[in-house]
């Protein structure tokens, strides 16, 4: 529905995905935020993205992937959104416009976010 209602102001300069991804984005933040309940309702993100797959197909995550979940699922809004648009192969630009951040900024977090990665698999 916001993205019906945004067509008009969609500005060509960017990729129509970089913009669905920024109105997505949006829409998430402001019900996040509208939702004082939202915690009753919510699923965890290690749950969410193993249902992600089609319900009548059990998908079984390699042990390492499930780790790698439950290490994002630690992350704060901001770095769980990097993480899911760099592990869907966007790049540095587009997630920069889908944040709002500068590309050099996501270069940096998604290098700190590595070493953290390292660090925590490193422990196990």
């Amino acid at each position: 529905m916001k993205l019906w209602q945004s067509y008009e102001k969609y500005d060509n300069r960017c990729k129509l995905s970089t913009w669905i991804y920024r109105i997505s984005l949006n829409t998430a933040i402001s019900h996040y935020r509208s939702n004082r309940n939202r915690k009753k309702s919510t699923v965890s993100i290690n749950e969410s993205l193993i249902d992600f797959a089609d319900e009548n197909e059990k998908v079984e995550l390699d042990s390492n992937v499930q780790q790698l979940y439950a290490f994002i699922g630690q992350f704060d809004a901001l770095n769980k959104a990097l993480m899911i648009l760099y592990l869907d192969n966007n790049s540095y630009k587009d997630i920069a416009d889908v944040l709002g951040i500068s590309e050099t900024n996501v270069a940096t977090k998604i290098n700190r976010i590595k070493q953290q990665l390292k660090l925590q698999f490193a422990k196990i």
